[in-house]
């Protein structure tokens, strides 16, 4: 090999740069000049191949070594390695192409060496030469220090040396400047590797000197206080200014202890220690302090902050140190007696508690984090180096985690290289794992190589003599492997892979071992903790989950995937059956594995977006990466390719030993990681071929043979020694992308992201769990995963009908979170809408007001995106719907949503200059073709009963969802919407295009289309007149000239109710159309019936307030009015049809005319000329007096109804005359004679006065605001007021409260609907007192009717925010009344109904729950006490008894209450237990001896059967007790034993231990815990419970029964438990059905006997009991502890129905 194919640096040598040959070859340098360079023949190292080490000896004949110009090759030292080479990189060098073949060092040409290289020798001998320049120069002024005889020091001296006394030493103290030069010059002569060439005398007196000012600066106290004046502030900035000079001594002896020199007495132990010393005193004293100090507080915050500057100093110099103190241990080591200070040093800094923003930081978080990072740099280094120290500092990083802040945001402070952020933490933790799979000087060691140990006078170190034999046996091996090493190892293919197992597996173990510790000890701690507690672990535990995801597809972080596999497995353990974990620990396992799913699917995404990267990279490289990315994701690639010496495991380590430039640290652990994974695959990959091999019998191929153990040799060179890498074949140079890609694709194919379908599976399981939490969890575990990868749906096609059978679950929050689910869902998969849509309709009707409201949103959503008519009007028909719910803020949200979908989207096309394209307009008409269809269900077009049913349902739901929508825009057209003027522009659009589709659609064919089209104009008139133009109304008339069929008709009574809204508001309408239009109207008045007259006759008197003539009006009014009068006595038979007829139509004409118009004024004159007998004074009266001859109940009921009709129409209008006794004598009438019809004719005025009268308050208040535009003109409403009719409202309601009450109660029918809502109305207005409908009110909520359910609810809500007082204690009479309603109306007198399983008094406890705490357990006291009862006196002769009823009603309601909170329930079963032990001890005691006749006298003949356990003596009774009396005893038994079932499954279902209810409110620790909602426990069912309390209420039937039902109760309160399971067990059977004992514990009972202490073997748990279930106060008692315990114990035994 020639010298110009080389890239040696060559250069002359002199005696001044003399450089001492290898030990072996000593030779010398001439001084005469030199003439031309030497060739050094390298021949006998030809034959060295690629696989060989990556060094040769070199020798140099000595005929070279005269006077010529030479290349002095030093010879390796024998125990050198490739990873103690320095590269140097020329700045002269070009830049090398990234996608150009790697060059070895022996193979690259010198053909272009520059004067740069030439002149590296200059550099250093220059930097070498400043470095002993200046050290001498400090020597020397060292040596001059002695003051001459003048007592003054040199100058030169003072250059180089402070003198201060505060130093408190003799000793010379270096200058602050000349510390910095020194310090840059070591580290240019340690960089240049010249550092040898230093005197080691020289170095030693160096650190002496600096080892002054450190012991000099030892006592400085550097604490700050907030409260210290100017002049301590200034001698602690002295202070800092010394410590300052002590760090800066402290980074030059560091400086040279890292300088690799081999010299023992360079690394002084006590050195060190005073290093640490003073750096602990900083960072604790003053550093620390300052970064937990607050800029926003006062006092000390305030002083800390005015220092910032020389914190920041001292921080800085810290860090500096640390960092070369991390070198140092690297290299070198640290003696024992200073690991202790550097751990204690360096956890310190890292779990210290700073500010937790940068705003409050007063170093600033960045600044701090720097030292944080150096010191968590030093601790990874003592990991790294010393592996008996690996166990400690890992259980004291883990005991230290209670210090981090669990803020995300705060916490998250270490910068990765993609730009994101984790924990430093958590980097900690993962740069720890991988340091433990990674080969380091830990792991030389133990192959006897040791390095250099501080002098510290006990021992010695090693010198270079005692390590050859070492280093012999390794250069043995190199030497042996030399001829072909490669070739060596593949003949024993085995041998090989089992020599790379020695090395990986080792390191693979250790790092899963503590990857284990880690994760147990999070899952331990967090399990024992909640995110709300004080303990942080459960909130870390989350942080620290996501750190390790969003790190999972990084190169520089490979043991993320192990602490997640870790992870994962625990979480797989807690959701286990076998593991029988509890729902707060399935809900944690369930949220951890729905992060790392949603990991592992957006790992899968980035690899696609890395493969599209690498796609367009026209290379070998990016090639071979796409096919692997296709391989993976589709699962069909082999473990042969991933594990392959040009695989995407060497593509990675590529990439990192290429970025290693600088030997980093963190880089290292990764290479090492990588690399020891990667052998731990290839031997697992080896055992898994042979296992196959001896399956099929037969031998494997000598090529896989190869290839296994050549990857085997060649992973073992680079665990030992990664930079063997660069010695290998050429490969491509790898970039960024490529990198990740290459790691991300590795990861996918490990275990942890495998484990992607087992996590969906688990959750798919967890779904159907009996705890809602779980359920709910789960759900909201796989809406984690849809958001990363949306493909779940089509992968897995039965998880959406898995998902929709549980949007009906019996939890609210099981159901909240499937509905957010299939929100998610749809987002993603819009085309899942079309079958998914119909369950959330019905969701839009849940009873839980946030479930509905989320329905809605979700229903919003479907609505917008979709472009299928018929899904749009189901939404909008649901959504109209909710605008009357019983919640404020659900109708709020309804009426905002329907804004948004058919307001909204038009604001721009009907704004101003708004557009008017075609697009458009097709919008503008497909958006009112919904609106229409959507007011306009269409009937059934047939003529059998069942379609005319239909029909009549269709058309009230028409009528309905009408007025619904005319409500809806009122609100949005009043003043009060934010977009009132937006919503009119669009909703005049809306009446424009209606008008224009009406004028252009004239074929027969659209008249249906023109039926719904102006029945929707109706409701936009009667919402505000003002959305219609003049000239619209004329296309109208022609639909008023004709009535031919009944299609005409509909749209007849359209077009007159439009033109009566609107006309009042257009004056300018010209005369002749309005006469046009009256003329009209006034023909067709004879052939209406009542529905149509009504709006026409108000309507011509709307037209008769523009034309002013009220003539034709008054001749017709006094036309019919002349017909009736007439037939006032007229006798009405069977062949007078006609006849009836006609006065009939004359009743109804006449009471139109007098409801609407106003014929007072000058019109009476016409009425006197027409009645001249007539002596009143107003019209309407005049009409009463004619009316009243029909209403007697002699005349026929249709004339009798026309008659009351016509009262209610024109009382309406003059209210007074209700109070007229012709009125309210025939009203009485019908209250008395009952007939249902007559009674809802009447009540249907009453309703209809009433709430005119509503609304004018509700008018009257919107004009005293200034706004008085909207009042309909129909009425004579601009005539009256509402305080004119006070006394008319307040005497029908007193007058006729009784009578509506009735009609209310009697039925759930449309009469009782009708009733109701008077109810509500005179409850609105206030006319009665609260008590007076509050109990009705009440019952009739708890009707199966869901209108009257729903007005009864909503009116008594608000009842009680008004007058809660006054209601409150009405309750009971209600819960009376409620039951009575049930019993005899609904015929149910049960509490609950089933299916789902739900109180009756429900809507009353969610009244109640508005009030405090106190309001609510003294209802449920009282209503447990009206299960009580006097045994005495209690009626037993109904069959069932009356109270046995209503107890059951009661306790079945008790049972099915949702509670509030824990204290309101123990309270309920305290008084439940009390109850039972009160009164059932005194009905047990006669039970024994009346019915059981147990024989209570302990005869002397039977006190030996006592003690021999027999059982007590019962006699025959002489005689029989009553029937009576055991009907009394026997219901008695069933109430007590019915609430006592009841208490224990509440107990059992809610989790609560036995005496509970003694604690209630004792303690501060437990009263967070009483007031929070009580949660259900699993397996707890009601079916079990119903079908006992049946079962017991049967017992009337037989006299059998009533004696088991007796006796069962005896037993359950004389029996104790242990003496019952005895009994149970000596027979072999047992009554199952009973549930508990009342123990001592659990009520007013006395202290049980000893089964030695009576006669018999039972135990008495025997209460004071007076006549009447009075309970007597109970006595304290001292001994009763042993007792009460035994009691407590009593009531854990199982109960049989619902375990």
């Amino acid at each position: 090999m020639l010298l110009s194919s080389t890239e040696i640096a060559y250069g002359y040598s002199t005696p001044k740069t003399h450089v001492s040959p290898p030990k072996s070859q000593k030779s010398e340098a001439g001084s005469s000049p030199p003439s031309k360079p030497v060739k050094i023949d390298l021949d006998n190292n030809a034959h060295i191949s690629k696989m060989s080490r990556p060094y040769a000896t070199r020798q140099v004949s000595p005929d070279a070594l005269k006077i010529q110009p030479m290349i002095i090759v030093p010879e390796l030292p024998r125990s050198s390695q490739p990873d103690e080479y320095q590269t140097f990189l020329e700045a002269s060098t070009p830049p090398e192409d990234p996608l150009a073949k790697k060059q070895r060092p022996l193979e690259a040409g010198t053909a272009n060496i520059t004067p740069a290289r030439v002149d590296h020798r200059q550099k250093t001998e220059a930097s070498l030469s400043r470095l002993k320049m200046l050290m001498e120069a400090i020597f020397e002024a060292e040596d001059n220090l002695q003051p001459d005889s003048s007592g003054v020091i040199s100058s030169d001296a003072a250059q180089f040396f402070t003198f201060d006394a505060s130093f408190n030493t003799d000793s010379p103290i270096i200058a602050l400047s000349v510390h910095g030069k020194l310090d840059s010059a070591l580290a240019t002569v340690i960089s240049d590797g010249r550092f040898s060439d230093v005197p080691v005398g020289d170095l030693n007196r160096l650190q002496r000197l600096c080892d002054n000012s450190l012991k000099s600066a030892a006592s400085i106290d550097l604490n700050i206080r907030g409260d210290c004046s100017e002049d301590e502030l200034e001698q602690w900035i002295s202070r800092v200014d010394k410590v300052d000079i002590s760090l800066r001594c402290a980074r030059t002896a560091l400086r040279i202890m890292t300088g690799k020199r081999p010299e023992k007495q360079l690394y002084s132990e006590e050195l060190l220690q005073s290093i640490l010393e003073i750096l602990k005193g900083i960072v604790e004293e003053s550093i620390i302090p300052a970064a937990q100090a607050r800029s926003a507080a006062q006092h000390d915050s305030n002083t800390i902050a005015s220092q910032k500057k020389p914190l920041i100093n001292l921080l800085n110099q810290s860090r500096r140190i640390l960092i070369l103190l991390s070198k140092l241990i690297a290299s070198n080591g640290i003696p024992e007696t200073a690991l202790a200070k550097v751990e204690y040093l360096t956890f310190g800094m890292i779990f210290a508690d700073c500010a937790h923003s940068e705003k409050d930081s007063i170093l600033g978080l960045q600044k701090f984090e720097t030292l944080r990072h150096a010191a968590m740099e030093v601790l990874a280094k003592v990991f790294s180096r010393y592996s008996d120290q690996r166990k400690d500092i890992f259980n004291e990083i883990l005991t230290s985690l209670e210090n981090l802040p669990v803020a995300r945001q705060s916490a998250r402070q270490f910068k990765l290289i993609e730009g994101e952020s984790i924990q430093l933490v958590s980097a900690l933790i993962m740069r720890l794992v991988q340091t433990s799979a990674t080969f380091s000087e830990t792991d030389k060691s133990k192959k006897k190589r040791r390095a250099l140990t501080f002098t510290n006078g006990n021992s010695e170190g090693k010198d270079a003599t005692e390590s050859s034999d070492e280093d012999e046996d390794i250069n043995a091996h190199r030497e042996a492997s030399s001829v072909n090493p490669e070739v060596a190892a593949i003949r024993n293919p085995a041998g090989t892979v089992q020599k790379m197992l020695d090395v990986s597996s080792p390191l693979a173990d250790a790092a899963r071992s503590n990857a284990h510790h880690v994760i147990s000890f999070l899952v331990d701690r967090a399990l024992k903790s909640t995110k709300s507690g004080d303990a942080p672990y459960r909130n870390l535990l989350d942080i620290f989950t996501e750190d390790f995801i969003r790190v999972l597809g990084s190169t520089d972080w490979p043991a993320a995937e192990l602490l997640l596999r870790c992870l994962l497995t625990s979480m797989f353990r807690l959701c286990s059956e076998e593991q029988n974990s509890t729902a707060p620990a399935k809900n944690m396992a369930l949220d951890l594995m729905g992060r790392m799913g949603s990991g592992i699917s957006d790992l899968i995404s980035h690899v696609r977006q890395y493969s599209r990267s690498v796609e367009v990279q026209d290379s070998h490289l990016s090639q071979k990466l796409a096919h692997l990315t296709e391989d993976v994701l589709e699962a069909r690639i082999s473990q042969a390719d991933l594990i392959s010496w040009t695989g995407p495991h060497r593509i990675v380590l590529e990439y990192l030993v290429e970025r290693n430039i600088s030997d980093d640290a963190q880089l290292q652990s990764a290479i090492g990681y990588h690399t020891t994974q990667w052998g731990v695959k290839v031997g697992d990959f080896y055992d898994l071929l042979k296992f196959k091999d001896e399956d099929e019998d037969e031998a494997m191929s000598d090529e896989l043979d190869i290839e296994a153990a050549s990857l085997a040799f060649k992973l073992q060179e680079v665990i030992l020694s990664p930079k063997w890498l660069e010695s290998a074949d050429k490969f491509e140079s790898v970039k960024t992308v490529q990198g990740r890609l290459a790691h991300s694709l590795i990861v996918i194919s490990m275990p942890f992201c495998k484990a992607f379908d087992n996590i969906f599976n688990l959750f798919l399981k967890a779904m159907s769990s009996d705890q809602a939490t779980v359920r709910s969890k789960s759900l909201k575990s796989v809406m984690h995963l849809l958001e990363t990868d949306v493909t779940i749906l089509d992968r897995n096609v039965g998880v959406v009908p898995f998902i929709m059978k549980l949007i009906g679950d019996p939890s609210p929050s099981v159901r909240d979170s499937v509905i957010a689910l299939i929100a998610k869902c749809l987002t993603l998969r819009p085309s899942l809408e079309e079958s998914m849509y119909e369950p959330i309709l019905r969701r839009a009707g849940d009873s839980n007001i946030g479930i509905r409201k989320r329905a809605i949103k979700l229903l919003r959503d479907i609505y917008l995106r979709n472009h299928d008519n018929s899904i749009s009007i189901a939404i909008a028909d649901t959504l109209l719907h909710r605008i009357r719910d019983t919640d404020e803020g659900v109708a709020e949200l309804a009426r905002q949503t329907f804004e948004e979908i058919w307001i909204a989207p038009h604001y721009h096309k009907a704004s101003a200059g708004g557009d008017d394209s075609v697009q458009s307009k097709l919008a503008l008409k497909n958006q009112l073709s919904l609106i229409v269809l959507t007011t306009n269900k269409p009937l059934v077009d047939h003529q059998t009963e069942h379609a005319q049913a239909i029909n009549t349902q269709i058309s009230k739901r028409n009528d309905a969802v009408s007025s619904v929508l005319e409500s809806l825009l009122r609100v949005l057209l009043s003043a009060k919407s934010k977009n009132a003027i937006d919503n009119f522009r669009v909703c005049m659009s809306f009446v424009a295009t209606m008008f224009d589709d009406i004028v252009d659609n004239t074929d027969s064919a659209t008249s249906l289309g023109r039926q719904y089209m102006l029945h929707t104009l109706t409701i936009f008139a009667r919402a505000n007149p003002k959305l219609f133009q003049p000239d619209q109304l004329r296309h109208l008339q022609p639909y008023i000239e004709n009535l031919s069929s009944n299609d005409d008709l509909q749209i007849y009574r359209s077009s007159i109710i439009i033109f009566r809204c609107v006309l009042p508001h257009f004056s300018s309408v010209h005369s002749t159309f309005l006469s046009e239009v009256q003329n009209a109207l006034f023909r067709s008045v004879s052939k209406l019936n009542k529905r149509e007259l009504t709006e026409v006759i108000s309507c011509l008197w709307t037209i008769n307030g523009v034309l002013n003539n009220p003539e034709r009006l008054s001749r017709v009014t006094i036309s019919c009015l002349q017909g009736m009068y007439k037939e006032r006595t007229a006798e009405f038979s069977e062949g007078s049809q006609k006849l009836l007829d006609r006065v009939r139509r004359y009743l109804v004409i006449a009471g139109l005319f007098g409801k609407y118009c106003n014929f007072e004024g000058d019109q009476v004159k016409l009425f006197r000329q027409a009645f001249p007998s007539w002596k009143g004074d107003t019209v309407s009266g005049l009409m009463i007096d004619i009316f009243s001859s029909f209403t007697s109940p002699k005349r026929p009921s249709l004339i009798r109804k026309a008659a009351l009709e016509g009262f209610c129409s024109i009382c309406q209008t003059w209210p007074k005359l209700f109070l007229k006794e012709q009125v309210y004598s025939a009203f009485d009438i019908v209250f008395s004679e009952g007939d249902q019809d007559l009674e809802n004719l009447v009540l249907s005025g009453f309703r209809e006065y009433l709430q005119d009268e509503e609304k004018l308050s509700e008018k009257g208040s919107e004009l005293s605001d200034g706004d008085s535009e909207g009042l309909e003109s129909g009425r004579l409403s601009t005539i009256v007021t509402a305080n004119q009719n006070d006394g008319v409202t307040t005497s029908i309601a007193q007058r006729y409260l009784a009578h509506i009450i009735r009609i209310a109660t009697k039925s759930q029918d449309a009469y009782a609907l009708t009733a109701v809502e008077v109810i509500g109305s005179i409850n609105r207005q206030g006319l009665v007192h609260p008590k007076e409908c509050g109990p009705v009110l009440v019952a009739l909520e708890t009707s199966q009717n869901p209108n009257i359910a729903s007005i009864a609810f909503r009116e008594h809500r608000t009842l009680h925010e008004k007058h809660e007082t006054i209601l409150e204690k009405e309750y009971m009479k209600a819960v009376q009344q409620a039951f009575v309603y049930q019993r005899n109306t609904v015929g149910d007198p049960l509490g609950a109904t089933i299916h789902p399983f739900t109180s009756k008094l429900r809507p009353l406890f969610d009244v109640i729950k508005i009030s405090k705490g106190k309001i609510r357990k003294k209802f449920l006291s009282n209503l447990c006490m009206k299960i009580d009862f006097d045994p005495v006196k209690l009626d037993v002769e109904d069959e069932p008894p009356k109270h046995l009823e209503f107890s059951r009603f009661i306790i079945d309601n008790l049972a099915f209450f949702e509670y509030n909170s824990v204290e309101e329930l123990i309270h309920t079963i305290s008084i439940m237990e009390n109850i039972v032990t009160a009164t059932g001890t005194g009905i047990a005691h006669a039970i024994e001896t009346e019915v059981l006749r147990i024989n209570l006298d302990p005869a002397p003949e039977r006190m030996n059967q006592k003690y021999r356990g027999a059982q007590p003596e019962m006699t025959r009774p002489q005689s029989e007790v009553s029937p009576e009396r055991m009907r009394q005893l026997t219901t008695s038994a069933m109430i007590l034993s019915a609430l006592w079932d009841t208490r224990t499954y509440l107990r059992r279902l809610y989790g609560l231990n036995p005496g509970t209810a003694h604690k209630e409110g004792k303690g501060k620790s437990t009263a967070k815990d009483l007031n929070k909602v009580p949660v259900k426990t699993s397996g707890i069912t009601a079916e079990d419970l119903w079908k006992i309390t049946t079962e017991n209420m049967s017992s009337l039937k037989t006299k059998e029964k009533m004696v088991i039902q007796c006796r069962e109760f005896v037993e359950l309160l004389t029996i104790d438990k242990d003496i019952k399971i005895a009994a149970d067990g000596d027979d072999g059977q047992g009554n199952t059905s009973r549930l508990s004992t009342p123990s001592d514990d659990e009520g007013s009972i006395s202290n049980p006997a000893t089964p030695g202490s009576s006669g018999r073997q039972r135990k008495r748990k025997s209460a004071s009991a007076t006549p009447g279930g009075r309970v007597k106060k109970q006595r304290t008692k001292s001994n009763g502890g042993k007792a009460n315990r035994d009691a407590m114990q009593s009531d854990e035994d199982a109960l049989p129905f619902w375990d």
